[in-house]
């Protein structure tokens, strides 16, 4: 495993607290950081130098020169629009709990994000991401995270879609205080050929970085309406409320993806924004959708709800 981490101790639900905020500062080579808690984007921006940017630019318009197909911005703006309702269902899923037999609010989510996913694709913007965006090595994600601070629209933007400011801050930490579990996630031509290991993979059947990550996404919201409901008996309210900051992450890095693709189609984003934008999302979807598995798909004895003594011999 690369870092030597432990991703569970250094992931934040919403709060962070001051042993986090150290962490995080003290991997962008920040030494001695303020000890407050609760710390907001601007003052994390305060503490760490945006650096030198080197080749973010010059990626991004390599993104912008390998798509195949043409960005429609009227689509890409009316979809990303669509996107800042589902943040307004978020707190009715909390109260609702486990779905009822045949509910669909959980997919009901994801339905503009779809819509976003599929012209993407259809663009060449996966492939061509995937293509000119080094994967998710250690200097890369310190380098574009480090960007993403100083992008100046990043705290009203997640602001609009609901995300409080400890919030915004526990987004932006948990790329850097869980790059374990990025480190895991490859280029597709990077991973070993079927015919050369056991594990190997079909290169042509495997989908882009960037692609895999967002529909991974999307597919682990969309099943957790039957999920729940399949495992009522087993579910605590403690995964409910994990469960939602796992799929408000991941929506929250698919909204950042689609407002950066609006944007590429409009002309209206710097290189070096759409790579920092491009890597930060996926890179937020990536963590909610490995932290969903642990929170909630993946429930073992200690985590599950009490057996009702009634229903037991």
């Amino acid at each position: 495993m690369a870092y030597g981490t432990n991703p569970e101790d250094r992931y934040s639900y919403g709060e962070v607290s001051d042993e986090d905020r150290r962490e995080f500062l003290k991997a962008l080579g920040v030494i001695g950081g303020g000890a407050v808690a609760g710390a907001t984007l601007r003052d994390l921006r305060a503490e760490v130098s945006s650096g030198a940017a080197g080749g973010l630019a010059e990626m991004g318009e390599a993104v912008r020169g390998g798509l195949t197909g043409s960005l429609d911005a009227a689509l890409l703006s009316e979809a990303v629009t669509a996107l800042e309702g589902s943040f307004e269902r978020l707190p009715q899923l909390g109260a609702m709990g486990v779905p009822e037999q045949g509910a669909s609010a959980y997919q009901e989510l994801t339905t503009s994000a779809w819509t976003i996913n599929d012209h993407l694709s259809d663009a060449g913007f996966f492939a061509s991401a995937e293509a000119n965006l080094p994967a998710f090595e250690p200097a890369h994600i310190e380098e574009t995270t480090r960007q993403l601070l100083h992008i100046d629209a990043l705290p009203a933007t997640l602001s609009e879609i609901g995300f409080a400011e400890e919030e915004q801050t526990a987004l932006v930490t948990n790329i850097v205080n869980s790059r374990e579990q990025l480190s895991w996630w490859m280029a597709t031509p990077d991973y070993p050929p079927a015919d050369a290991v056991d594990d190997g993979v079909v290169h042509e059947y495997v989908a882009p970085l960037h692609q895999r990550a967002a529909e991974g996404s999307l597919l682990w919201i969309d099943g957790l309406d039957h999920f729940l409901w399949q495992r009522e008996p087993l579910v605590t309210d403690e995964m409910i409320d994990r469960g939602l900051w796992d799929v408000k992450s991941m929506l929250g890095g698919y909204y950042l993806m689609g407002s950066a693709a609006r944007d590429l189609a409009a002309g209206e984003i710097a290189d070096d924004h759409l790579t920092t934008l491009t890597t930060a999302s996926t890179a937020v979807m990536i963590i909610g959708q490995e932290f969903l598995i642990n929170d909630v798909v993946r429930i073992t004895d200690d985590k599950r709800a009490p057996r009702n003594p009634a229903t037991t011999d």
